[in-house]
């Protein structure tokens, strides 16, 4: 693949990432406040929640998508192939173990929310998500110093 392209994909991932995680933190904690709104405030504010995370649904599947183009794409073949890689396929792990079922919880729980199920958001939630995200910032970063040959 051209250099060019994949910088253009590197940019498109960042951003697209950093609106679905922006868009992840904004749903959780507006289901965590609305769970104890007036009752009078309950239809807008799951309007509120679905079209935040619809943006974090095509986000999602921009970062997603962009970031499958540069793992195949890389040059000298397919990046999980090469040699030192084991950190993207731990990163790969964390991502769907730890933020799709994240984002998928959420989009459960707006859910509920709009058939009048008022259930907080459990607190172990937040504790994957930023766990999940911390794991994959430290591993895009050190990752591969820390599996270089």
């Amino acid at each position: 693949m051209d250099p060019n392209i994949l910088l253009w994909l590197k940019a498109g991932h960042l951003i697209s990432l950093f609106l679905w995680i922006g868009g992840l933190f904004a749903v959780y904690w507006m289901l965590r406040l609305h769970a104890h709104a007036p009752t009078d405030a309950h239809e807008k504010l799951t309007l509120l929640e679905r079209s935040i995370a619809l943006s974090a649904d095509i986000a999602a599947a921009f970062a997603l998508g962009t970031g499958i183009a540069m793992v195949f794409g890389y040059p000298g073949g397919n990046l999980l192939g090469q040699p030192g890689a084991g950190w993207m396929h731990i990163k790969l792990t964390v991502v769907v173990l730890g933020i799709l079922p994240v984002h998928g919880m959420l989009r459960a729980r707006i859910k509920r929310f709009g058939m009048g199920d008022f259930k907080p958001v459990p607190q172990w939630l937040w504790t994957l998500f930023l766990t999940a995200i911390t794991v994959i910032v430290i591993l895009a970063i050190r990752g591969p110093l820390m599996f270089a040959r």
